[in-house]
């Protein structure tokens, strides 16, 4: 008894930073098998896509439990619980666009492809900021900045996309492709959400 008290004021076994990270690399590298999967269609991408989400549901939960059971924490108990859910919006909108993408048999164009660069840009730069939160939280706050910038070049995309597909004659296609670039630009949405989360911790830890 004596010694779980002393694990909960003192909470060694409790990874927050590292496991922030571990989820952070999961989505970097989901979004990056979508990414080769809209361009390649191969059936090893959609696995290691499906792969990475349970990945990422399995750090989610661990640590969710570590938040119930540690004393203390590194920073604010409830931005490291929005700022994993944050990260879990992201990976499993990822997931939906590919679900989307064969159930509507959507074959990729120029705008899906250049909103899923996007944002792959995006959770590569999260990754790197997460990663260096502990370490050089200035680093990270370096970072803020370039995500926004993405998700604005994200919606841009959307409007884009989505005024070609007003102008076209099939409305079929047009629903159809809209729910497709709509999974990525909430992909994206949530990324910038979970931004705000991390600058908050950031700007606490300095």
């Amino acid at each position: 008894m004596e010694r779980n008290i002393i694990d909960r004021i003192f909470p060694v076994k409790y990874r927050f930073y590292e496991l922030l990270s571990e989820q952070a690399r999961c989505n970097y590298l989901g979004v990056t098998a979508l990414y080769d999967w809209v361009r390649s269609r191969s059936k090893a991408k959609e696995d290691e896509l499906v792969q990475y989400v349970k990945k990422a549901d399995t750090v989610r939960m661990k640590m969710e439990d570590d938040l119930t059971e540690a004393f203390s924490t590194p920073f604010d108990r409830g931005d490291i619980y929005s700022i994993s859910v944050g990260m879990n919006r992201v990976l499993k909108y990822a997931e939906s666009t590919l679900l989307s993408m064969e159930a509507f048999e959507v074959i990729s164009n120029e705008i899906i492809i250049k909103m899923l660069k996007n944002l792959k840009n995006g959770v590569e730069i999260f990754l790197e900021a997460v990663d260096q939160l502990k370490s050089n939280p200035d680093a990270s706050e370096d970072t803020v900045v370039k995500m926004r910038n993405i998700h604005i070049e994200i919606e841009k995309l959307y409007r884009d996309g989505m005024i070609t597909l007003f102008a076209g004659k099939d409305p079929m296609v047009a629903l159809k492709m809209r729910e497709v670039y709509h999974h990525i630009k909430d992909a994206s949405s949530n990324l910038e959400e979970t931004v705000d989360v991390l600058h908050r911790i950031i700007v606490r830890l300095i």
